[in-house]
């Protein structure tokens, strides 16, 4: 160009009138000159060292690009420099001195010599298209809110009638000065054929749909509307279907922008519905306050997250002795012993997040400081509105208490005496012969309670071989009468290989459909006094036998020895004889010293048996 004035003058005319920043890139020096106006469209006029100067293109261009925009023009001036016969156009934003972004459009070609080689230039202009941008981008902006807004228009006019449509209990009328309809909503063309069984149009007079009875109290209330007031009534018809219907029908004039009023609109909500649900309701609270104030146990409930009290019955301030006044927002640990208030709080966030009814015993505080055992049930919280709370039932248990209790204590004192008289009860339930036994009954049959399940079975099978028979006879007999039985004496073995005598007696119960379903009985063991018995008569054998001995053996030899002595005495016998006497004499004295000793061993061992 420094050597053609005419070509370079004209070359910068063209980019002066165009207002491009002129650029030429030598592909193989990697040189880069820029003109005047490359720096004055960055308002960097100042960092001009002289038109057409040489510069680094790091420092004159790459340092200047937007970060976002760096990587890709340099990726897309690097391929026009490996693929220069294709058209090199991009934008990509660069640093104005006053530190705004300006949007440049970059284009270049790359220069060929006479015989159409490439000369390795590549020669380029910038143009300043921020404005441009601005203004395309201000377009699209435009044309999107321009389409978001009629699709808007649309959606909003459908949604707006399908509101005015939708609600099958509620429709809209538009009503002018001359009482003729101005437009209406779906809902009340349908309920104008099915209920005022009428068939209604635009234009139409009002009273023309309505029933004799009602024109004179709606045209009442469109005057009232048309005089430019807003209200509401609510009225209840019975209509020519024959149906009682509620209106709540709320008027308002329709006014245009110079406040002149030229109609009114009506908006006829049917609240039949809410009327039932409203009687629904009270009934509903009636009920509830029927059963929450005539409830036996006291019932408290509690807001489920702070666990105060929100309301209490009767019973609760009769089990508490604190009026309802005091106990509405008292916390549920108040009522409990101070020894048990980790326990409740515990149970009461359990009971928070159960779904199924739970119970618990604890222990209340009254207002005296009296200390009392309840049972708490509490059902599965429930929600009213945006709160949750929990009721419970508290049962007090002082009476119950205290008759298990003196039950318990009962019950020790007749399993003690079961103990001394070896005197076992026992329950079966009938025919299945599931059983209750004493501990007693335990202790004679020779088995552990904590080990074994009583069963009639059970007992059965404990009954010796020869006294089988005897019982299950005895046992069919008792399970079909009703009333005491009578008593049956069987021998048992028990696991541990006793041999027991018992005797076994109750009485039969039945049931409505009068079948015996029950029978309660008492086990006494006598095997102390079968032995005793037995004892008693091996006793009077011997007893006989001793009788037997004194009556015949002693009066045997004592009889000889009477006579011979009675010989001897009165001197009868001759020497000889008296000799012999004599000699017949120590015999019968041997033989009755031998029956003597044979009475003392009886006798002897007749006191050891005893």
């Amino acid at each position: 160009m420094a050597n053609n004035p005419i070509y370079s003058s004209k070359y910068e005319t063209l980019l002066a009138v165009g207002q491009l920043g002129g650029w030429e890139y030598n592909v193989l020096t990697q040189e880069l000159w820029c003109n005047t106006y490359y720096f004055e469209m960055l308002g960097r006029k100042d960092q001009v060292t002289a038109d057409w100067a040489c510069y680094s293109i790091k420092e004159v261009w790459e340092n200047w690009l937007h970060p976002e925009d760096l990587a890709k023009a340099k990726e897309y001036f690097a391929d026009f420099i490996l693929n220069p016969e294709k058209d090199y156009a991009q934008q990509f934003r660069m640093l104005h001195a006053n530190g705004e972004w300006v949007t440049i459009l970059s284009r270049a070609l790359a220069m060929r010599n006479e015989d159409d080689d490439l000369s390795g230039m590549i020669i380029g202009t910038h143009l300043d298209i921020t404005q441009n941008q601005q203004l395309s981008d201000n377009f699209n902006i435009t044309q999107k809110e321009y389409e978001k807004s009629k699709k808007q228009v649309v959606k909003d006019n459908a949604l707006l009638k399908a509101i005015l449509n939708s609600p099958k209990d509620l429709f809209i009328i538009a009503i002018d000065k001359k009482y003729q309809f101005l437009g209406f909503s779906d809902a009340y063309i349908a309920f104008a054929k099915k209920v005022l069984q009428k068939e209604v149009a635009i234009g139409m007079s009002a009273f023309d749909v309505l029933p004799s009875e009602l024109q004179t109290l709606a045209k009442s209330n469109y005057d009232r509307a048309l005089a430019g007031e807003s209200f509401v009534v609510t009225n209840n018809f019975v209509f020519p279907d024959g149906r009682r219907r509620y209106y709540e029908n709320k008027y308002n004039p329709i006014i245009d922008q110079h406040g002149k009023i030229l109609g009114f609109t009506l908006f006829a909500n049917d609240v039949s519905l809410i009327k039932a649900q409203e009687e629904e309701t009270r009934i509903v609270d009636m009920r509830y306050a029927a059963l929450f104030d005539g409830a036996e146990d006291a019932i408290l409930i509690a807001d489920a997250a702070s666990g105060c009290l929100v309301d209490v019955n009767d019973r609760a301030t009769e089990l508490f002795g604190y009026t309802k006044a005091e106990l509405v927002g008292m916390h549920q640990t108040k009522l409990h012993p101070p020894d048990e208030l980790t326990k409740v709080a515990s149970l009461f966030q359990k009971f928070t997040k159960s779904n199924i009814h739970q119970f618990v015993d604890v222990h209340i505080i009254d207002h005296k400081g009296k200390i009392k055992p309840v049972r708490i049930t509490a059902g599965a919280p429930f929600r009213a509105g945006k709160y949750l709370f929990l009721a419970a039932y508290f049962r007090d248990l002082s009476t119950e208490k205290a008759a298990i209790d003196k039950a318990l204590t009962i019950q020790e004192m007749l399993s003690k005496a079961e103990g001394i008289a070896h005197v076992g009860s026992f329950e079966v339930n009938l025919p299945e012969g599931h059983a209750i036994w004493s501990d007693e009954m335990f202790r004679i049959v020779d088995l552990s309670p904590n080990e074994t399940l009583a069963h009639k079975d059970l007992f059965t099978q404990l009954v010796i071989e020869d006294d089988q028979e005897v019982y299950q006879k005895w046992m069919n007999k008792v399970s079909t009468i009703e009333g005491e039985s009578t008593p049956v004496q069987v021998q048992i073995k028990t696991p541990k290989g006793s041999l027991k005598h018992l005797i076994i007696n109750g009485v039969g119960y039945k049931n409505i459909q009068g079948e015996i379903y029950k029978f309660i009985g008492v086990v006494k063991d006598i095997t102390t006094r079968v032995i005793t018995m037995e004892g008693l008569k091996m006793q009077n054998q011997k007893l006989r036998e001793i009788a037997w001995a004194q009556s015949h053996l002693v009066r045997g030899p004592l009889s000889d020895i009477l006579g011979i002595t009675k010989i001897i005495q009165d001197d009868v016998a001759s020497v000889q004889e008296k000799e012999l006497l004599i000699s017949q004499l120590y015999e019968a004295a041997q033989k009755l010293d031998l029956v003597i000793k044979d009475v003392v061993n009886n006798t002897s061992s007749f006191d050891e048996s005893a």
